[in-house]
């Protein structure tokens, strides 16, 4: 089994260097090859990623004549992906040592699995944020160290890192290009996975950076917000909370934190409030008690 690791990638250059640099350095290429693709980014990303593709032979650089968008950029490196596992890598990430075994370990795990993430600095749900003076590689470390892996059942994989058993694709397709240039697709991709009888599941032995950076100025992604808002909830509302209840899911992120740094966990179990990925909430805890408030910029 091998993944193929898809990285698309539009401007946001000093990102793309660092997510580069870490995969030189981290990433098994007997297990998995990397496909660049540049969504006609600016001429100075563009000259990077030739000069840099030149040099290392395992990055293989595909180009977009015209800016395509996140979706389309995606679903072009599946159509061009040779192995058993597709990976959606942002560009703003960086991977850690034995990344590519991580993610191996988990699909072999259970033939069930059709759709995975790993823990995070930064996403929607799954997220332990990196601790000063903490690399990643001792990130990583101290998780394993800390954490019986058990890869628990999750409602939806984190787009950042978003890992695809390749026979979900063959049956169910890529993903809807109703989305646009971005929100929502990845977690519609997840909801149909469950539907055609898949698991989606938290590789929980593995932390990934992410710096989690917009894609998209504040008024264009409040538009797309807005308008794939409409769709999503039309296809799937309730969804989450029905497969929730019905399988008696809990988040498992809490208890990994609670494991890993205690003393921190605890002080966020009194009081934290953070804004929600889409910055569309504030997200309040009170002792353990999560509630979401909407700002009053999102009608």
């Amino acid at each position: 089994m091998k993944i193929s690791t898809i990285i698309p990638i539009y401007n946001a250059l000093d990102d793309v260097k660092k997510l580069l640099n870490s995969i030189m350095k981290n990433y098994n290429f007997h297990l998995g090859e990397i496909l660049l693709i540049n969504d006609s980014s600016n001429a100075e990303t563009s000259l990077y990623l030739q000069k840099i593709s030149q040099k290392i032979s395992d990055f293989k650089l595909f180009q977009n004549e015209k800016n395509l968008g996140f979706i389309k950029t995606c679903n072009k490196g599946i159509k061009l992906a040779q192995n058993d596992i597709i990976v959606l890598l942002n560009s703003d990430t960086e991977i850690p040592p034995e990344f590519c075994e991580r993610i191996i370990k988990c699909f072999k795990s259970s033939a069930k699995i059709g759709v995975a993430s790993p823990i995070s600095a930064h996403s929607t749900s799954y997220s332990i944020p990196l601790k000063k003076n903490y690399t990643l590689e001792k990130m990583n470390q101290r998780l394993r160290k800390k954490h019986k892996c058990t890869y628990p059942l999750i409602p939806s994989a984190e787009g950042y890192c978003f890992c695809i058993r390749k026979e979900v694709i063959l049956k169910q397709g890529y993903l809807d290009e109703i989305y646009g240039k971005g929100y929502h697709e990845e977690v519609d991709f997840a909801y149909r996975a469950i539907t055609n009888g898949w698991n989606n599941v938290l590789i929980d032995d593995l932390y990934v950076f992410h710096k989690r950076h917009a894609s998209f100025g504040d008024k264009q992604r409040e538009k797309l917000l807005k308008r794939n808002d409409v769709i999503f909830q039309k296809r799937w509302k309730n969804f989450k909370e029905n497969y929730e209840k019905e399988n008696n899911l809990t988040n498992p992120i809490f208890q990994i934190r609670y494991e890993v740094f205690p003393f921190k966990s605890l002080l966020e179990r009194i009081f934290s409030m953070r804004n929600s990925y889409d910055k569309k909430y504030k997200i309040i805890t009170v002792l353990g008690v999560s509630f979401k408030i909407k700002r009053k910029n999102f009608s």
